[in-house]
């Protein structure tokens, strides 16, 4: 199997960080410190060199260091399958986002088709209990790894919803405006909806290739609302729910309606139910599932970014996610507050200590 690497990461006036300098010739990543020192900024900037806004969903101009001075950038050394690629991520005088990737500009969704990033943070542990919103943007997520247009799909759509439902609410009744914004929800709600049902079969399928011995419970999961069958279907219903859609002032049907839901297999108990132990044993599950799915898929693991994994997992479950890991042989890279549960996991590890200098946030290898 073929890996890729993070080899070295730049920062320049991005979030926390001025200016930080790292190289990385490990399989395991481990970022300590205080609170507030930058850990997550720099899982943050890690997280960029995949489709959509990274981590923390931000726009660009908000990534910008909190000095305000000059433009952010991220530079790295990717090694992906024995080649090496310089790429680097940054804001314009603009605020746009670009990238580059050896010197050359290219589309933002290029990374995608390149690079695999996945991650774990700590507002993930109310998933299940949270709202319909959470789901469906941590689906998309998983998405975004096996079709890298789905985020540009899904901001056409979210566009063209908006717009829809802005004449909806002024009682428009112009009928040649609604159907041709109608004829775009349609082509690209399908294309979403059935690149959804695509990953979540490919999800299901992963957690086949499990051991028996999997620590992990099996997860069921589904689509709240109905298939669109296909655009012209949709399109059709679009049009005959503008009556009803009128009245409520926004649009009641369609791929922004659906969640995601996920069953604990053995004990027939959907996730949001569960003891909050089994739900975060259930979001595991499906994040070691997601992570095996890339390997099958594309031959080669994720990159993983876990932040703060240690406030939330206790020592069994931290020691079981690992193990499953370490087999596919992922780059990962951690944050805390300390390293001690780290160390007795026998890992190749690389501890970066953060500090506070005089010449600004310095890094110690310990």
């Amino acid at each position: 199997m073929d890996n890729q690497h993070l080899r070295s990461l730049r920062l320049r006036n991005f979030r926390s960080h001025e200016r930080l300098d790292l190289e990385f010739n490990s399989n395991f990543i481990f970022f300590s410190g205080p609170n507030g020192i930058g850990k997550t900024n720099i899982l943050e900037a890690i997280s960029l060199f995949s489709p959509g806004r990274g981590l923390r969903f931000a726009n660009s101009d908000e990534l910008r260091a909190i000095s305000g001075l000059g433009n952010w950038n991220v530079f790295s050394l990717f090694e992906v399958e024995k080649e090496f690629f310089e790429i680097e991520i940054g804001a314009e005088n603009n605020g746009k986002k670009t990238i580059r990737v050896d010197g050359k500009r290219k589309p933002l969704n290029y990374v995608g088709s390149v690079l695999k990033i996945i991650w774990l943070t700590p507002s993930m542990d109310r998933l299940w209990t949270g709202r319909s919103f959470e789901r469906r943007r941590f689906l998309d997520r998983m998405v975004m790894s096996f079709f890298p247009n789905h985020p540009k799909d899904c901001l056409f759509y979210d566009h063209a919803l908006r717009q829809r439902n802005q004449l909806l609410k002024n009682n428009e009744t112009d009928v040649s405006w609604f159907l041709a914004i109608e004829k775009q929800l349609a082509e690209v709600g399908h294309r979403i909806d059935v690149n959804r049902r695509k990953v979540i079969d490919i999800l299901v399928q992963a957690q086949n290739i499990k051991e028996a011995e999997s620590f992990f419970p099996y997860l069921e999961m589904h689509l709240s609302a109905p298939e669109i069958s296909d655009s012209e279907d949709f399109l059709e219903t679009l049009v005959n729910s503008r009556a009803k859609d009128r009245i409520s002032g926004r649009t009641l049907i369609g791929p922004h309606r659906s969640d995601l839901l996920v069953r604990h297999s053995s004990k027939n108990i959907e996730a949001k139910y569960c003891s909050t132990g089994e739900q975060k044993s259930l979001l595991l599950s499906l994040f070691v599932a997601n992570a095996l799915a890339i390997c099958n898929q594309f031959g080669k693991p994720p990159i993983i970014l876990l932040d703060e994994i240690v406030a939330h997992l206790d020592q069994d479950n931290l020691g079981n996610l690992f193990s499953h890991l370490q087999k596919i042989k992922a780059q990962i890279f951690s944050t805390g507050t300390e390293k001690r549960s780290f160390q007795d996991l026998n890992l190749d590890s690389l501890f970066i200590d953060l500090r506070n200098t005089s010449e600004g946030v310095g890094c110690f290898i310990s």
